[in-house]
């Protein structure tokens, strides 16, 4: 049995699992051979196991095997432990000894009392003088006063203990962490060598405690959108990965199942009748249809990247939309809690910006920038967003979709002004139209740019919107040549070049009965 020393040379970072591939060479003579492999992570999934070589070789079998070990702490706990114990008895004693103290001061109290109502008889019959009174009262303070003293001292001394105690605990559960089982996996590969040479091979394997989320920084220009996507790599593995190539999947390692159309009998009650297997569909011949399988959780292996200047990674877009990234060099990542930022890729992505104008909610006009994807899917995650390189905030965005279209970047849009008039209201009384109420408003919606470029604006107003048979609310869709209306909602769309102002104008009247109060109040 030959033991081949291996290093982890290649790791593929899945969503939620990683795909390590860990390489390793021995020179054999000609002739069987064992090789074992030890010292894997237990994390390992033990049946994704793969092994593949290069040489004068052909491949027997592989067994996969699981290692325990135990480690022993260093350090000899058992002094502590009688030091504790020392301590407890301690303990116990300075407690017994504040009872003590407490019940005395009990007493103490329970004889001023009694002495202090008992005195007042023998006073009032000139058997006592007011001296004695003076001198019990001097003694009884002054002996609380001990009392109380000695309580605290103790009190404090309880406290330090305490605190000894607690260090003691400390430094044995320290110890006793130190006694651990450590599993882990070992894989066994024979091998038949036809001529003596350096034979390569390659164990590949799933582990759980490995993953990655996404980040991305997007800076958002007049006709286009850098964005920088950025994979923060979590490794929990128990394994360092150093110096490896890194490889950065969107695709998830849990098994996929695509679920088959199943019918769904009923009939009539009959507790005569024999049951019947509906629980799968069945073919012509009476067979029931297997099962789909699930879906394969690795990916195969993208094309190697070419040569690129620039130190980001290289994108491929795989089936359904899975993108994988490949980085130009080795990488670092230890085992440890914290996350990794590694940059991916930086891509320009077809931008454009919109205003938008809700005139009745808003009092300022607000940008953003609708952006159209690249090749590869934008998964859910964080995003910070610039403008120009000026930052504007952070924000969280869903998945988006190779090729889909999406908005980001909403801020304040200093270089248009929009503000709403009231021109005209008037109000009409009972009797004019027949016992009818009536109101109306006249609106100017004024919208002026300072751009040096000419601006899109998408402007939103809204009219009352009558849910009542016994309010009408009237309105001239027609002259008011909007985009589009529905409930109330009004939309208009215009074009701005610069320094240019333009007015939408707007009227509308509402008619009620005059035993009706409408709720919420008309402006």
């Amino acid at each position: 049995m030959t033991t081949l020393q291996t290093a982890i040379s290649k790791v593929t970072v899945f969503r939620d699992a990683a795909r390590v591939t860990r390489t390793g060479k021995v020179k054999l003579e000609p002739g069987p051979h064992k090789l074992i492999i030890i010292g894997i992570t237990s994390n390992a999934e033990s049946d994704s196991f793969r092994v593949k070589g290069r040489g004068p070789a052909k491949l027997s079998s592989i067994d996969v095997q699981t290692a325990t070990e135990i480690f022993e702490p260093s350090a000899d706990i058992k002094p502590l432990y009688d030091e504790l114990k020392e301590l407890g008895r301690t303990r116990l004693e300075i407690q017994d000894e504040i009872e003590y103290q407490q019940k005395r001061l009990i007493q103490v109290n329970n004889m001023v009392t009694e002495f202090t109502n008992h005195f007042g008889l023998v006073y009032a019959a000139n058997e006592g003088d007011m001296k004695s009174l003076t001198d019990m009262d001097k003694k009884s303070t002054k002996l609380a006063e001990d009392i109380q003293k000695e309580i605290r001292r103790l009190t404090q001394e309880l406290e330090e203990l305490d605190d000894k105690i607690q260090i003691l605990r400390n430094n044995i559960g320290r110890i006793n962490a130190e006694r651990r089982t450590v599993s882990s996996f070992n894989v066994e590969v024979a091998l038949e060598v036809t001529s003596a040479s350096n034979i390569e091979l390659d164990v590949t394997y799933q582990t759980r405690g490995a993953s990655w989320t996404p980040r991305y920084d997007v800076d958002l220009k007049p006709s286009m959108a850098n964005l920088r996507r950025i994979a923060m790599v979590n490794n929990q593995t128990d394994e360092d990965w150093s110096e490896v190539d890194l490889t950065i999947s969107t695709a998830t390692a849990r098994p996929v199942e695509a679920i088959e159309g199943k019918p769904f009998f009923i009939t009539a009650y009959d507790p005569g009748a024999v049951k019947m297997d509906y629980g799968r569909a069945r073919t012509a011949e009476g067979v029931p249809r297997p099962s789909m399988a699930p879906g394969v959780a690795g990916l195969a292996p993208p094309a190697p990247p070419p040569e690129i200047e620039e130190e980001f990674a290289e994108a491929a877009e795989t089936v359904s939309g899975i993108a994988v990234y490949e980085l130009p060099k080795k990488m670092t990542i230890p085992s440890d809690s914290e996350k990794h930022p590694v940059t991916l890729i930086e891509e320009g992505l077809e931008s454009s910006t919109v205003h938008y104008w809700y005139a009745e909610g808003m009092a300022e006009v607000v940008a953003q920038d609708k952006v159209v994807n690249n090749e590869s899917v934008i998964l859910p995650g964080k995003m910070k967003v610039f403008s120009d390189g000026d930052y504007i905030g952070e924000t969280s965005i869903g998945q988006i979709s190779p090729r889909e279209e999406f908005k980001i970047g909403t801020r304040v849009a200093h270089d248009v002004k929009a503000e709403k008039k009231l021109v005209e209201r008037e109000m009409e009384k009972a009797g004019v139209l027949r016992g009818k109420l009536r109101r109306s408003y006249k609106y100017r919606l004024e919208i002026q740019s300072f751009s040096k470029r000419k601006i899109e604006i998408e402007v939103f107003d809204r009219v009352p919107h009558s849910v009542s048979t016994q309010i009408e609310v009237k309105i001239d869709w027609e002259k008011l040549a909007a985009k589009e209306h529905e409930l109330g909602v009004i939309e208009w769309h215009r074009s701005l070049e610069s320094n240019e102002k333009k007015t939408i104008e707007y009227a509308y009247e509402v008619l009620w009965e005059k035993d009706v109060t409408i709720s919420p109040s008309l402006p």
